[in-house]
């Protein structure tokens, strides 16, 4: 038997790590069966995409079904089914476990596997080889000729380390490294699936340090836990940060940087004393708040202290070695214009690295999507909300244009400084501010480039009576601290004349300087970019002040 897995992936730098879960069970379990793992992304044309799968000449395609790849999953299978109908298609995942009925009627499939896959997939393929009952197998559903056969969900097994082999090394070439070492979440929001297993299962720590530690070293930038809540056990927790902490220092592994979901409000003063010791960039965590409004916290059944949450956060960031994203959810039951602009207002004035502004998915399978509360959704994937009883379409389609604005200005880190000062001067709430630079980003169709980004953000500021000069300052220092060329768009270059001195004079007293990137502040001084290197955690390169 020849079989192809792919997990269909949503970007080239994205490596899912499902097929290789599937390989090794089915390598231990079926040596016979010669496995191909497909490395596709929904970004490749249907062409592209069919061509590849069967250049592997396969008898089972296996896939798996996720939000981000449902719609170009059905159309590929589609187009398998029509070129080779005699290709067996075997699809799992998220998507189909929670949506079997749905997924039988939208795709040619000949079987889905609800829930985990280590077991339920090779006991399917023995069964194919064996001319055995595919239905005596836990979690397999198929077609019959009373109509579906709908298993239950399959138990998951707790993650391994061993699926990280030289093939996984091969084939991440530098991408981002996503690595499991629990299953599960011990909350139960209603908004997501992972708290719906009974319990999380762990990968023993020390297994799962040395593993950490082995990634590390795969030449990486990251390293990506997909643990839903990493910092759920705290005897483990301290354990796996402190032995990262130790490798860091003993140089076992180099700039790799480590990033966690957590739930801030779990750290102890323990841990927290723990993570203020660590080298600047090692790690960098994801806190979903989702929201400071506490009915739509209790509908959702978040049950979180939020004085502790708020506290525990700002205790992560004081020290500045760790790169801190917060996440908040647009489209929440119970949740209006109003009351998300005061949750969005308390996440920016904890100053994190990046507040990421995402939008209610109704996933299948979550509590939100079961019920009906008033919700309006799209109804293809990713679901996502349209409308609530509290929130209309267009003020969600304000949030959007809010969001792509927190995107490109505030996480890109390229407007530091100009935002500090307009907020500081201006004394608006941030989220009027985001409000308004979403507004003009709107008014604009297609792409923005840097330049053009620079010069709306500056109009746009300066009509809210922040003083020219100061402003004009504050950008040129933003541009020279993220971009290491010291290009700056013409409006803001000042006399080319006495630029040229400034870099003369720069160059003479710095002879080891040979190219300084140099611009005029309004006081008559000038800034020279150094750019020796970039700060682990902010990214931003330094830059220093002289006369000429």
């Amino acid at each position: 038997m020849r079989l192809t897995i792919t997990g269909l992936a949503s970007q080239y730098i994205h490596m899912p790590l499902a097929p290789f879960c599937l390989k090794k069970a089915v390598d231990e379990q079926l040596p016979q069966v010669e496995t191909t793992i497909c490395d596709l992304n929904i970004n490749d044309t249907q062409e592209d995409l069919l061509r590849r799968v069967l250049s592997t000449n396969p008898d089972v395609f296996a896939l798996c079904l996720y939000i981000w790849n449902r719609d170009a999953s059905a159309r590929l299978i589609r187009r398998i089914k029509a070129a080779k109908p005699e290709i067996t298609v075997i699809i799992g995942g998220p998507e189909a476990t929670h949506s079997a009925s749905e997924t039988f009627a939208e795709m040619p499939v000949d079987y889905l596997i609800r829930g985990a896959g280590e077991e339920a997939f090779p006991a399917l393929l023995r069964c194919l080889l064996d001319d055995g009952d595919p239905q005596s197998v836990p979690g397999v559903c198929l077609r019959t000729g009373a109509g579906l056969l709908i298993s239950a969900i399959a138990p998951a097994p707790a993650p391994r380390s061993d699926l990280y082999d030289e093939a996984w090394h091969a084939a991440l070439n530098g991408r981002m490294a996503y690595v499991e070492t629990s299953r599960g979440c011990p909350f139960s929001c209603a908004f997501c699936l992972s708290g719906q297993r009974e319990r999380v299962q762990f990968m023993p720590q020390e297994e799962a340090l040395a593993l950490l530690i082995h990634l590390g070293q795969s030449g990486a930038e990251t390293v990506k836990l997909i643990d839903r809540t990493f910092n759920c056990h705290r005897e483990r927790t301290l354990f796996l940060l402190q032995g990262l902490i130790e490798a860091r220092e003993r140089g076992k592994i180099g700039e790799t940087c480590y990033h966690f979901e957590v739930a801030a409000d779990l750290f102890d003063d323990d841990t927290l004393a723990l993570l203020s010791t660590a080298p600047a960039g090692l790690f960098q965590m994801e806190a979903g708040l989702q929201s400071f409004h506490a009915p739509t916290l209790e509908t959702c059944n978040r049950r979180t202290d939020m004085a502790r949450l708020v506290d525990r956060l700002r205790r992560i960031l004081a020290p500045g070695n760790v790169h801190l994203h917060i996440d908040l959810i647009a489209g929440l039951p119970r949740e209006d214009f109003t009351t998300f602009g005061h949750s969005f207002d308390l996440a920016f004035e904890l100053r994190p690295h990046q507040l990421q502004l995402g939008f209610l998915k109704l996933i299948h399978g979550s509590q939100l999507r079961q019920s009906d509360w008033g919700q309006r959704f799209a109804p293809d994937p990713p679901y996502e909300v349209l409308a609530t009883p509290w929130i209309t379409y267009e003020e969600l389609c304000q949030l959007h244009d809010c969001a792509e604005a927190v995107e490109r200005i505030h996480n890109s880190g390229r407007f530091v400084l100009a935002e500090q000062l307009t907020l500081k001067i201006t004394g608006m709430r941030p989220f009027d501010l985001y409000l308004l630079l979403g507004e003009r980003m709107a008014q604009k169709q297609g792409r923005w480039s840097l330049d053009a980004l620079t010069r709306m953000v500056y109009d746009t500021l300066v009509t809210l009576d922040v003083p020219e000069n100061a402003l004009r300052d504050a950008m040129i220092t933003d541009r020279l601290c993220t971009d290491n060329t010291g290009y700056l768009p013409p409006f803001l270059q000042g006399d080319a004349a006495r630029l040229k001195a400034a870099a003369r004079a720069y160059r003479l007293a710095h002879p080891q300087a040979k190219h300084p990137r140099v611009a005029l502040l309004s006081d008559g001084s000038a800034l020279a970019a150094l750019w020796t290197k970039k700060h682990p955690v902010t990214q931003r390169g330094e830059v220093e002040g002289f006369t000429f």
